[in-house]
């Protein structure tokens, strides 16, 4: 049962990291190598620009050390079965809110961008 809890969690994990992925992916193709993306804005004007691969590979490599860390707990020798679900319950929650964060923040990068004409055509 207890794997199973475990195995339940890396669904989520793995599913929240492929969207992340695939929109990271297609932010990146939009974007040309020279362009400094915004990381923090106010309204529709940025207080702070990184190079492009820090901006979009951050917060998917934050949250795939994190769940990594997350898998390690959740197959830990000493766990029950209340301190299984207590796990995946964590899991549940974080995966997609990574998601929505990275989604949210990808798409206000490329509206700021956008309005700025320094985004590509899409691909």
């Amino acid at each position: 049962m207890i794997h199973g809890l475990s195995i339940a969690g890396d669904v989520f994990w793995i599913v929240a990291l492929a969207l992340m992925a695939s929109f990271t992916l297609a932010a990146w193709r939009r974007l040309r190598p020279e362009v400094s993306v915004p990381v923090l804005w106010k309204g529709m004007t940025p207080t702070l620009r990184v190079p492009r691969a820090v901006a979009l590979l951050t917060l998917p490599a934050l949250a795939f050390v994190i769940g990594v860390w997350l898998k390690i707990e959740s197959r830990a020798l000493t766990l029950d079965l209340a301190g299984a679900t207590i796990t995946l319950g964590v899991r549940v929650a974080l995966a997609p809110l990574f998601a929505l964060l990275q989604i949210g923040r990808v798409q206000k990068a490329l509206a700021i961008l956008e309005a700025e004409g320094a985004l590509g055509p899409p691909r």
